[in-house]
């Protein structure tokens, strides 16, 4: 089974190439120019991997906290893909993706920082949604983690963790597959949003 993963959230454009739960190939592109880079990527990993497109079984999809710009791209990427194949396609966020990489065996704090402040989710060891998702100022991040700077964690990505969890979901119809925005959540007047992940 051929699994391709697309993650566009941040400025590194991450594309994995799975074969059953294992990383067949990867490629990690930094040059902030997703929209004209995703697509030829994802086509050299199929050819160094002797690979036909029709070949994949399954599509997952980064879908944010990210960039308007970088996770619309990998969002209408793996749509198209998934229905043109008609094969399944899973979403997972960019938070829950750092939460599941990490081994800790404490309260897991992510953070994803911007100008202004970052954006986030508190998590229990087992990775369970303390706080809901939220984006908050500078000043209110540093109130907010006053009690949770020992559990904050580096953001890295395991993906062999992230295949094993994103294995355990469902796959949805593509045509739900909505990106998760930083403006999406910044907006509020309270500066929390309740963003509900797109998997069980």
């Amino acid at each position: 089974m051929y699994s391709l993963l697309i993650d566009t959230h941040d400025k590194d454009l991450l594309i994995c190439l799975y074969k059953d739960d294992e990383v067949l190939d990867k490629e990690v592109n930094s040059t902030m120019n997703h929209a004209s880079k995703c697509m030829p990527i994802i086509d050299d990993i199929l050819n160094r991997n002797n690979l036909d497109v029709h070949k994949l079984n399954e599509l997952i999809v980064v879908i944010g906290p990210g960039s308007f710009t970088g996770v619309r791209i990998g969002a209408t990427i793996g749509k198209m893909l998934a229905y043109t194949l008609n094969i399944p396609i899973k979403t997972i966020t960019s938070l829950d993706m750092y939460a599941i990489s990490n081994e800790s065996d404490n309260n897991k704090l992510v953070l994803i920082n911007d100008l202004k402040g970052a954006y986030g989710a508190y998590y229990t060891s087992d990775n369970k949604i303390i706080d809901e998702y939220f984006y908050k100022s500078e000043e209110a991040l540093n109130e907010y983690i006053k009690d949770k700077e020992q559990y904050l964690i580096n953001n890295e990505i395991n993906l062999i963790k992230v295949k094993e969890y994103v294995n355990k979901t469902e796959a949805i119809n593509p045509h739900k597959v909505n990106p998760i925005y930083i403006k999406e959540i910044e907006a509020n007047k309270d500066g929390k949003r309740s963003i509900e992940p797109r998997f069980q």
